[in-house]
Formats: C-alpha cells, structure tokens, sequence
C-alpha cells in the first residue's frame, strides 16, 4: 500500500502526551500511533455502519426467488396476448 506523508499541527500539551503515549504503546514513533488510532477510527464508523444495516434488515424476511418475481410478469403477458392486446 502507497505511503502518504501528511502534517498536522499539535499544540505542544497534545504532542508531548502523543509522544508519551506512542512510546508507552509500543508504537515505535508517533506516525505509527496516528496511523493506528485512524485504523480504530474507521473502524469503528464500519462497525457503526453494518450495525444500521443490520438492524435495517432485520425482520424483513428472505428476498424472493426469480421465479416469484417473473411468474406473475409471465402471466400477465400471455393475457395480454390472449386478449390481442396492443400498445397506443
């Protein structure tokens, strides 16, 4: 994957706690603890994300089946031909 080099700008209260909390980690260097509080982020908006769609399809029952769906297209057409029918 593609590195992007990108700077932001801390006050210094926020970039030493950073660096402490990086080293404390194990991150190895601050740019490993961003990258890693980013991950946990998007994550976290992912799972956020299926928990909505999950809770959105729940109880709607099983999709049906093509048949189903054509059946009922396919009967209405062989009465329309029955029926001669023509279009305006």
């Amino acid at each position: 994957m593609k590195t992007v080099t990108k700077s932001i700008s801390l006050h210094e209260d926020l970039a030493e706690f950073a660096a402490r909390d990086a080293e404390e980690g194990s991150f190895g260097n601050t740019s490993s603890y961003f990258s890693e509080l980013l991950r946990a982020r998007r994550q976290a908006k992912i799972d956020a994300d299926l928990k909505v769609l999950a809770e959105a399809v729940k109880g709607s029952g099983p999709e049906p089946s093509d048949d189903e769906i054509v059946a009922p297209i396919k009967q209405i057409r062989r009465q329309m031909q029955k029926e001669k029918w023509k279009p305006a």
